[in-house]
């Protein structure tokens, strides 16, 4: 099995922390690879040796972070109005009246905290958070320390089970790894949105 993961690791080892940087900071600007992927790759060239387990974690975190701050920024500096026309615009392709859009940021804007540090732990959608926020116009403070959070701890994660995977029994295939954790994340994800969808219908239920 080609290992295209393994060998994109190889070639950011040649450039030390600074390439455990770009890599990462790469999949928050073009997922070419999924971010738990390069994540555990790099992981596992930690256990390896390529780069001190600290500093690779930290190099990893810190390019995520950029990454999608850098999108935050740009969809901040966006006017309020034209924030609002574009994501009115957008709900509707999906059947959401301006009037939800609107109850939605307002939610948004009062739980800003919260959800910039969830939408860090759901896949895709930690992709396009930042830029959200930034059209929503979040305060840049608490949407900074929440979303550095979410990215730590989402990294961390992914970055010790390619660790630990490396440690205990790994065969030398970095992207036949990495399908596995996917496989894995797949199936946690779905038992989570159908508990969350038996606890929602019990809870409107109650209020009704």
């Amino acid at each position: 099995m080609m290992d295209p993961l393994g060998q994109l690791i190889n070639w950011s080892a040649e450039y030390g922390l600074l390439g455990v940087f770009l890599v990462v900071f790469s999949e928050r600007v073009i997922p070419i690879f999924p971010s738990y992927a390069i994540l555990v790759a790099v992981g596992i060239a930690a256990e390896s040796g390529a780069w001190s387990v600290l500093a690779a974690l930290i190099a990893a975190i810190a390019g995520s972070y950029v990454g999608g701050s850098i999108y935050y920024l740009c969809a901040a500096s966006v006017s309020e109005e034209r924030s609002f026309r574009f994501l009115t615009r957008f709900a509707l392709l999906f059947g959401t009246s301006s009037e939800k859009v609107q109850k939605m940021i307002s939610y948004f804007r009062t739980n800003q905290a919260a959800l910039s540090f969830t939408a860090q732990l759901v896949p895709t959608v930690r992709l396009v958070a930042p830029a959200i926020a930034g059209l929503l116009k979040v305060n840049p403070g608490p949407f900074a320390v929440a979303a550095g959070l979410g990215v730590a701890v989402w990294n961390s994660l992914f970055f010790f089970i390619g660790y630990v995977c490396a440690r205990l029994s790994f065969n030398g295939n970095v992207s036949e790894l990495a399908l596995e954790v996917m496989i894995v994340l797949m199936v946690v994800e779905s038992l989570a949105f159908v508990i969350w969808r038996r606890l929602r219908k019990k809870k409107l239920a109650a209020e009704g």
